[in-house]
Parts: structure tokens; sequence; C-alpha cells
């Protein structure tokens, strides 16, 4: 009798000591998993103050080129000679790549000073039905004009209100493009789009770029400023004559730079958007109006 209680209490004790043990594998199991999470969240948040970086040295090197005079010869249009003309340029760094892209920011349509018609046709070019763009046009000219009273296809405070939004309409001039986001229908896809970027450049060697995110041609930030006087969209080829003007620096013009940043170690990429005006008389050479990290 003696002798089974003894198994008895030696099993108990077994599965006791087994249980203590696969409790304390579990934990252990929780304890790497947590530290491999923390350790590749730590690796993202640097890779990604990487990519800021070298998205900010992108943009150093488009501002150090402002003013460039446009070369003489085809062969001199180079990865050296910069012209705001929306062609990408390739940066390597040594922890990593910029793409830069500069162009024309008067070349934009002002929201602020656009007629409806004129925002629709933005609107439809970033691929938005006709009736749907009607309906949004209406509410972006509500939300920026003086008075309260709807227009056929928009909306003022008393739709916000409905909506359960904390604002009304500004009844005034935007003062940031991105404050489009706060019109109802226009969300942060159509606002921004994305693009993976894959041009191939020729720099010393033919290469194929990717995993460069930035904001797709036909979206809105690219295609919507709220500075200049323009109203109509480029989508023409300007002439002849008029073509070199267009895609050269001019005293007091206003330029956009896109620098999109990538560390060798892997994503994300970061893009930096800045708005500046060539102020070649000043001690600087511009003036920074608008900064923003998409």
């Amino acid at each position: 009798m003696k002798g089974s209680t003894a198994v008895g209490q030696n099993g108990i004790v077994i599965i006791a000591v087994l249980w203590i043990c696969a409790l304390i594998m579990w934990f252990a199991i929780q304890i790497g998993a947590e530290t491999r999470l923390e350790g590749e969240e730590q690796a993202l948040l640097v890779r990604k103050s990487q990519a800021l970086h070298l998205a900010v040295g992108g943009c150093f090197e488009a501002l150090a080129r402002m003013g460039q005079p446009l070369p003489l010869r085809t062969s001199d249009a180079g990865e050296d000679n910069w012209q705001p003309d929306g062609k990408p340029h390739l940066v390597n760094y040594g922890t990593g790549q910029a793409l830069v892209i500069v162009e024309r920011e008067d070349l934009k349509v002002n929201v602020n000073v656009a007629r409806e018609a004129q925002i629709k046709a933005v609107l439809e070019k970033a691929g938005i039905e006709p009736d749907a763009s009607d309906r949004l046009a209406g509410l972006v000219v509500d939300f920026i004009d003086k008075d309260d009273i709807p227009t056929l296809h928009g909306a003022e405070a008393s739709f916000y209100r409905k909506l359960g939004l904390p604002y009304e309409p500004f009844n005034g001039p935007l003062t940031r493009i991105e404050q489009m986001l706060l019109i109802p229908g226009i969300t942060r896809r159509l606002f921004f789009g994305e693009e993976r970027l894959r041009q191939k450049l020729e720099t010393e060697e033919a290469l194929d770029i990717m995993g460069f995110s930035i904001p797709s041609k036909d979206s809105l930030f690219q295609m919507f400023t709220v500075y200049g006087r323009n109203t109509r969209l480029q989508d023409q080829e300007p002439e002849a004559e008029s073509r070199t003007a267009a895609r050269v620096w001019a005293p007091g013009g206003l330029y956009r730079i896109l620098s999109c940043g990538r560390a060798y170690s892997g994503f994300p990429a970061v893009t930096l958007c800045l708005v500046v005006q060539f102020t070649p008389d000043t001690e600087t050479g511009y003036k920074i109006l608008y900064r923003k990290v998409l």
C-alpha cells in the first residue's frame, strides 16, 4: 500500500515538473517572439530614418542645381545638369539612393482659383467617373467659396453636420494642398495615388529602378496646387517656342521637388516634397514655401 502511494506521489511530482517545464518553454517562446518583433520594429525604424535622410539629401541635390543653364549640347544633358522638366534623377549614396524629380509648380491647377468645370476636368483625369466628378467638383467649390449657398452638385455646412464631421467648409482658400483631404469623397488613395516607379535611367550603367514610391502623375496631389494662377490642365505639349521656357529655371519661379529615399538595407522608401521659389538674388538662392513627408 505504501509502495503504491509513493508511486502515485512520484507520478504527481513528474506531472507537476512537466507542467512547469511546459510553462517555462511557453514563456521562453513568448519572450523570444516579442524580442524578435521588437528587433524587427527597431530595424524598420532604422531603415525608415535612413530613407528619410536619403530623401533630404536628394532635395539638397536639387536645390544645389537650381539655376543651371540649359546644356549647349545634347551630350551635356546628363545627371550633372538638372532642369525642372519632370525627368527623374538617381542619386547614389553610401547607404542608399534617392530618386529626385523637379517640375514647375505654377503649371499645376490652382484649386483656389479654378472654376468648377476646370476642377471637374482634373477629377476625371484622376480616373473619377463623370457623374461622380460632378458631385465631387461641387463639394470642392463649396468647401472653398465664400458663400453658404450650395452649388447644384455641392453642399455646405449642414451636410458636414449630417455626416458627423467636427468641421465645416473653410469658405476660404486652402493654404496647403493636403487640406483637400477634409472634403468628403477625397480619400488618401485618390489624393496621393501611388506608383511604383520603374524607370530606366541612363547613368554610368543602365539601371532598372524599382521600389521607389511616389505620388502618381494623375493623382490630385500632383495635378492640384495652391500656388500660381493656372486653372487649366497642361494636357498639350507646349509649342516649340515656349517649350524651352517652360522647362528652365526662372528667377521668382515656383518649383516642386519630389525626392524618394530608399536604403540599401531594405524597405520602406520615404518621399519628401518641397515647393520652393527660385530667388537667385538672395543668400540661399531659394525660399521654401512648403514641405511634406508623404
